[in-house]
């Protein structure tokens, strides 16, 4: 079971980085091409910055959610490297639990926030806000995927050899 589980997260995490990266790229060539008109051209292009923004937000948080299954965030490892493996798994265990908490509650207010603005466009695009917006509950629902996965892991604490 796990490791069906475990193919799925990996799956999730690459196509979350593919379309970061897509979302990357696109922010990135709206913000130069924004420069591009405003300084080359001496012209503005009114959209730029709001495909930008959009970009941004999506780029954000699936790659934050892919950082939660490569345990890839910022975090401070001495305390847990230096505790008994069975104590330092422990209290693994315990932050995945929080950061599953976490993912819990970017979706939940995460898809309240965009089922607010649902009817609501972008001034310039004139895209749905919600469009936007809906990066917040798909990254929480990416990330409470990925721990529920680590939470479920088999132990990486090993028996010495010889004990049965």
């Amino acid at each position: 079971m796990y490791d069906s589980l475990d193919k799925l997260g990996r799956g999730l995490a690459f196509g979350s980085q593919l379309v970061g990266a897509l979302a990357a790229l696109i922010m990135v060539s709206s913000l130069l091409l924004g420069v591009f008109y405003r300084y080359a051209l001496e012209d503005a292009l009114v959209w730029s910055d709001e495909i930008a923004a959009l970009a941004f937000t999506w780029t954000v948080f699936l790659f934050a959610s892919s950082l939660v299954r490569e345990g890839g965030h910022v975090r401070v490892t001495l305390l847990i490297d230096a505790l008994p493996p069975l104590i330092s798994e422990i209290l693994e265990r315990a932050i995945m639990l929080l950061v599953f908490g976490f993912g819990l509650l970017m979706l939940w207010t995460g898809w309240n926030f965009a089922e607010f603005t649902v009817g609501q466009v972008s001034p310039a695009v004139r895209y749905p806000v919600w469009l936007k917006n809906a990066a917040v509950p798909v990254g929480g629902l990416l990330i409470s995927i990925h721990a529920v996965i680590l939470l479920i892991r088999p132990t990486r604490i090993h028996k010495p050899s010889g004990v049965k």
